[in-house]
């Protein structure tokens, strides 16, 4: 690509806040022309329409030195004469875990062809029109930690005409050219390596309430990022110590209480004092408070260490309340320091979170009025009103009294059926409130239609599950929109994914009545075809299948992600498990190649890759590490692609060598990082030596090992394997506990020996081929049957390995055993998709994230293991076929490989297995039956 365009912006700076710019650009279409072909890219996201058509949104996800851009061929949505591309620009003005700042911009160079070569381009330059769109509320919360900023929108504040043709665009300014192609942040740009994603309707099911409601008087959501660490655009998490203050204004006497949404880490509050009494907050979320008629002194202490610096509060009171400012008039809260505060980092580096007392931090505590804080002038600092939303649909979705409850009118389900009819939604006392159920868990972009008065307000809170008419809430995630709408007819679609089953929509500021046609959600996943298939005599497996294979789907995005609601992340780990899992029911590889591709760019700024990519947490996950290192092999065996081996053996090896910088004078891994493996109460210290990660070491070392042999790597096969034998017998010389006869979760950097042993650490030990002899049948028992002093396995990722190390052994049926359970008590509650923990482990809830795709394991185990069907060379140029049908009566399904479909269906009759079998051209195949059982294939005894 030959860029001639330039980078564009306008005069809002480099780092705009939920900035959202819209650029236009008018142009006449050449003549006899045979394509035209649009480049595009923007920092952070963009929407493209032509002609008022919406053409696509991106980029994929990407790092700003290598930041990618979209093709789109867009003739046929050219008219003769006049047209316009008109493009919104989104810009986050701070890193997620998906995106890293770089500084507002917008590239774009349309090329015109006749005969095959380029007659005419148009470029942005100067010349493009561009205005801020008003319509997007800029001071809003963050959705999470790990995503950009709730949808707050105001449809009469910019007009929806401005993406057609004659909008008169006269009082737009013209751009800012920034510079070419290759400058900073973007030193070049890569063309995109995935097709489009989808964005298919799916309408709801059903409404599951109707009520009437009274949302919270006084809410307040503050940042305090901008005051405590200006200029910092990571998404790090943090440790300060410092304060909030303000005075709160009541009309009289009241008592109520304080409303703390979320929990801490994803938000920020703690200990108070409100006209000089202290109150404690523990694990309640809220407390109760005395206010007086007029002034009241609040002071909080919000130190602590969190990953993100909202602090969320509602105020349930019987009328209405105002805040002050102490010192600085005009404004509401102030923030008192930091007087310390650190960066958490887990990179490899030795860490010191204790932050330092100072005697001003300790005497502010004391102070029990306004006129006090005089004292402590240079250390206050206002919050300014862009940092302060008074807009938090969570808090006013989640803290509110329900007024009346109705039955719902059987006219009013006409709103969830694709036709012209509406359901008139009338005002009353209190606002409307209803929940829409799509009955399965989506992915998305939701998209509504209405006919509506002035100034009327849509709250859309969106949330994965309700039980017995419980909603377990999203704590820690703002999963909303607000919409403030226009007289008239309007459609809205949402500019922001969302992964959600249930939509709470609340109808505030109704003074009239308001016509809802339609509300659906553009299913938005990699494209796939349901390639990978599987049906048996069990209906639960089969149920189980299918949530296993949905979950993944939707997880599936521009890179694997983890969960479509909370995160949306590419966490490393979790993707070397959903990668199996695609193998087998979609065949989705290039998504896989990206993913892969994508972590050692991490390198550029940690010694070893890091947790997620590419993200504004600098994070090293150790294990993490390790399973994509064993990731890149197993992509090579489901595709035989040599060429990416070639691609990515560099960074194995430089990961490699990194590792050996980590290994002490024992010979064992000994890191600094977050060396979690499961949700579950193993020891694994940030600092130290930890048992797992060193098998997995191993394992890791002997997969790139493999890699050497295939690229003629001679000198580093010797290495690397010579490497694993090291470090395998350290293992054994350090790690194994007599008394227990099994290996210890860790060694702490004090060199004290863990005292605990878990059914993680065992498996994984067991798995990497780091026991042998006597050692090994142990681990087999345990295994099979874990001791009851072991601590047993937390989440369905761990259950993965657990499930691989039970298939090592033979036993296929403890599988079906554990999956018939565990997935099946999730069928029992009405999951359509997999949950990320099991029960028990979230207090008060189910689960944390309804769906998540490393708990996806039966959809890989079920075709791999019972139909048997697994590579034997790389690509599938030959396979094994080996059953285990477990009891089942029928199995059958389909595999997909490079070279196409693999059909195979297995029947147990009386003393043998009636098989058929469809292989694709250009596939080897070894069959072996089940043990004592003979079996026909397509008609023929083997």
């Amino acid at each position: 690509m030959d860029w001639r365009a330039k980078w564009i912006w306008n005069t809002s700076g480099e780092h705009p806040r939920n900035y959202w710019l819209a650029f236009r650009k008018t142009f006449d279409k050449p003549e006899n022309i045979d394509d035209a072909v649009l480049n595009i890219t923007a920092d952070s996201r963009y929407v493209l329409y032509v002609n008022g058509k919406k053409i696509g949104f991106g980029p994929v996800r990407s790092w700003p030195f290598e930041y990618s851009y979209d093709t789109y061929h867009i003739k046929d949505y050219l008219l003769p004469g006049k047209n316009v591309i008109a493009v919104l620009v989104t810009h986050f003005g701070i890193s997620t875990f998906q995106y890293i700042e770089g500084r507002g911009g917008l590239i774009a160079q349309l090329d015109f062809y006749r005969d095959g070569d380029i007659v005419e381009s148009l470029i942005t330059d100067e010349s493009w029109k561009n205005k801020e769109h008003t319509g997007f509320q800029r001071a809003s919360v963050r959705i999470s930690c790990q995503q950009a900023w709730a949808e707050i929108f105001n449809a009469n504040n910019f007009s929806q005409d401005w993406i057609n043709i004659d909008f008169d665009d006269s009082d737009w300014n013209g751009s800012i050219e920034l510079g070419g192609y290759g400058i900073e942040p973007w030193k070049s740009l890569i063309p995109r390596d995935i097709p489009y994603l989808t964005e298919e309707p799916v309408y709801p099911r059903r409404i599951v309430s109707l009520k009437e409601v009274s949302p919270l008087k006084t809410h307040i959501s503050l940042d305090v990022r901008p005051n405590f660490f200006p200029e910092d655009y990571s998404a790090n998490p943090k440790a300060f110590l410092g304060y909030i203050a303000t005075v709160i204004e009541s009309p009289k006497d009241m008592k109520g209480r304080i409303v703390f949404p979320f929990g801490k880490w994803v938000s920020v509050y703690g200990r108070f004092k409100l006209n000089g009494r202290v109150y404690e907050i523990r694990n309640e979320n809220e407390i109760e408070v005395e206010l007086k008629s007029g002034e009241n002194f609040f002071l909080m202490d919000i130190s602590g260490r969190y990953h993100e610096f909202f602090i969320h509060m509602g105020f349930d009171f019987e009328e209405e309340l105002s805040f002050r400012a102490p010192i600085f008039d005009n404004f509401e809260f102030v923030t008192i320091g930091p007087f310390d505060k650190k960066d958490i980092l887990l990179i490899g580096k030795p860490v010191d979170y204790s932050l330092r007392e100072t005697s001003e931090y300790r005497e502010i505590w004391n102070i029990n009025s306004q006129e006090e804080l005089y004292r402590y002038r240079e250390f206050v600092r206002p919050i300014f009103q862009e940092h302060t939303c008074k807009e938090n649909v969570y808090t006013l979705s989640t803290v509110k009294k329900v007024l009346k409850e109705y039955d719902i009118p059987i006219d009013f389900h006409n709103l969830v059926i694709p036709n012209e009819t509406y359901t008139p939604i009338k005002g009353a006392d209190g606002d409307v409130e209803f929940i829409l159920d799509f009955g399965r868990e989506l992915s998305g972009f939701v998209e509504f239609d209405i006919d509506s008065p002035k100034d009327a307000v849509l709250d859309l809170y969106f949330f994965e599950s309700m039980h017995n008419g419980t909603i377990e809430h999203t704590n820690g995630l703002n999963n909303t929109l607000r919409y403030i709408t226009r007289e008239g007819r309007q459609i809205y679609r949402s500019f922001i994914r969302r992964g959600f089953r249930y939509v709470m929509v609340t109808v505030r500021n109704l003074k009239d009545y308001l016509k809802f046609y339609s509300m659906k959600c553009y299913l938005s996943t990699y494209p796939t075809a349901d390639l990978g298939s599987f049906y048996s005599s069990d209906y639960l497996l089969n149920r189980i299948w299918e949530i296993s294979q949905h979950t993944e789907r939707l997880c599936m995005e521009d890179t694997y992600v983890d969960c479509p609601a909370y995160e949306q992340t590419f966490w490393v780990g979790d993707s070397r498990n959903e990668a199996l899992i695609n193998y087998y029911t979609f065949g989705a590889y290039p998504l896989s190649k990206r993913c892969l591709k994508l972590v050692p760019k991490s390198l550029y700024r940690s010694i070893l890759p890091e947790s997620q990519v590419p993200s504004g947490w600098q994070n090293i996950l150790t294990a993490w590490t390790l399973f994509w290192m064993s990731a890149c092999k197993e992509y090579y065996i489901f595709t035989g692609d040599r060429d990416f081996l070639s691609e990515i053996y560099p960074s194995l090896m430089e990961t490699a060598r990194n590792f050996e910088r980590f290994i002490n004078r024992d010979g064992l891994l000994e890191i600094t990082a977050w060396n979690m493996l499961d949700w579950a109460p193993m020891d694994t210290p940030d600092s130290g030596i930890v048992t797992h990660q060193n098998a997995l070491l191993v394992k890791a070392l002997r997969d790139v090992a493999y890699i050497s042999e295939v690229l003629g790597k001679k000198e580093d096969i010797d290495y690397l394997l010579r490497f694993a034998d090291n470090l395998k017998d350290a293992i054994n010389r350090h790690l194994w506990d007599e008394e227990s006869k099994a290996y210890i979760d860790s060694i702490h950097n004090d060199r004290q020996r863990s005292r605990v042993i878990s059914q993680q650490t065992n498996t994984i030990v067991y798995l990497c081929d780091c026991a042998e002899g006597e050692r090994k049948q142990l681990l087999e028992s345990y295994i099979i049957n874990p001791p009851e002093y072991f601590v047993k396995i937390g989440s369905p990722f761990m259950s993965f390995f657990y499930f691989e190390a039970l298939s090592k052994i033979g036993r296929i049926d403890k599988i079906l055993e554990s999956i018939r359970r565990d997935w099946g008590l999730m069928l029992d509650y009405g999951a359509t998709t997999c949950w990320e923990t099991f029960i028990g482990f979230q207090r008060d809830r189910l689960t944390r994230s309804h769906c998540h795709a490393w708990s996806s394991a039966p959809a890989y185990f079920f075709p791999a293991y019972i139909l048997g069907v697994r590579p034997l060379e790389p690509g599938f140029r030959k396979v094994l076929i080996q059953p285990n049908l477990c009891g089942l009566k029928w199995a059958r399904g389909t595999v997909p490989t490079p070279y196409g479909v693999i059909e195979i269906s297995f029947k147990e009759e009386n003393d043998y297995i009636d098989a058929t079998l469809n292989l694709p051209d250009g596939i080897e195949v070894e069959i072996i039956p089940p043990t004592g059982k003979r079996m026909l294939l397509n008609g023929r005894e083997i």
